[in-house]
């Protein structure tokens, strides 16, 4: 924004008085075009903010969704695994195949990062930033007690490695195995659950959005 002084020299209050008021008629001007034009950055900001955390809370639920029709079947094998260990405890025939795997749900959070970086949150309604910061605080939650469970699994995978190599493992080996799979199991249940619970989070926001 600039400001010319006359032309030609003022001689006259009502000149002053003219000039005066043309200036203060530009910069009022001026001024407003400014504010249009931060308001439509601002208001480009949030829509594509909102249009990125839509898409990621997306993808996110299909991840999940995904990874909580996953668990039954790795709580089906954990179950098989544990048949194992007191068949061996007990010093008995084991007959059939046993497996184990774990899959998990890739949960991102870049859109939601970008957005706090950008203040786009600061210029959203309270409730809208509200929803979408209790959702990623479960989303934290649930990815927590994902890799937890993950972790649990990985101590339960111990016993397959004397299994591979027909070791005969110590009756001590065999109560730590039972152990380690029992708490994964109790790890995939809980996960189980907190899993439920964040895809009904998901749905929330994204029907409060979309609908």
């Amino acid at each position: 924004m600039e400001v010319h002084t006359p032309h030609e020299p003022v001689t006259s209050l009502r000149g002053l008085v003219t000039h005066l008021s043309l200036v203060i008629v530009g910069v009022l001007i001026a001024l407003s075009f400014e504010g249009v034009a931060t308001w439509r950055e601002h208001r480009a900001l949030v829509r594509d903010a909102r249009a990125n955390l839509l898409k990621e809370v997306r993808d996110n639920r299909k991840a999940l969704d995904e990874r909580l029709k996953r668990i039954p079947t790795e709580i089906d094998q954990l179950d098989r695994a544990l048949e194992v260990s007191i068949a061996l405890l007990q010093h008995k025939t084991i007959d059939g195949q046993m497996d184990l795997g774990f899959k998990s749900a890739e949960l991102q959070t870049a859109s939601h990062t970008t957005a706090e970086i950008t203040g786009a949150f600061a210029l959203m309604e309270y409730d809208e930033v509200k929803r979408y910061a209790n959702l990623y605080d479960h989303q934290n939650v649930f990815a927590a007690t994902q890799d937890q469970a993950k972790q649990d699994l990985t101590r339960a995978l111990s016993g397959v490695s004397f299994l591979s190599r027909n070791e005969a493992a110590s009756a001590r080996q065999l109560e730590d195995w039972s152990t380690a799979i029992r708490q994964a199991m109790a790890s995939l249940f809980v996960e189980q659950e907190l899993g439920a619970s964040l895809l009904k989070n998901y749905d929330s926001v994204l029907q409060g959005r979309e609908h």
